[in-house]
């Protein structure tokens, strides 16, 4: 009864600290994907291809943070951190899957 007790004790400050990480790692991945797209003058097909490969990883990681994430919080039975998770990090991820297949 006590760890049942403790994990829900747990799960609003888990909660918090995923949601502040979550904003920071999908910035950053959105800041990769904003420099993959970067290029001086005109872009080569060359470019253009290795652009697009690098926006896919990109929107692979987002898919891989994603998913193990939620397989952790739902391991752990921690619903308020999985069900923050699942708002910004699939939201995130669902931008950056948009961005990567805009392209």
């Amino acid at each position: 009864m006590s760890t049942r007790r403790s994990r829900r004790e747990a799960d609003i400050p888990c909660a918090v600290m995923g949601a502040l990480l979550g904003v920071v790692v999908l910035g950053m991945l959105g800041y990769g994907m904003a420099m993959s797209g970067l290029s001086f003058g005109a872009p080569s097909p060359q470019d253009l291809v290795q652009q697009s490969e690098e926006r896919a990883e990109v929107a692979h990681v987002a898919l891989w943070i994603l998913l193990i994430g939620c397989a952790l919080a739902g391991g752990l039975r921690l619903w308020r951190t999985l069900t923050t998770h699942l708002v910004i990090f699939g939201v995130g991820t669902l931008v950056l899957c948009a961005m990567a297949a805009s392209r």
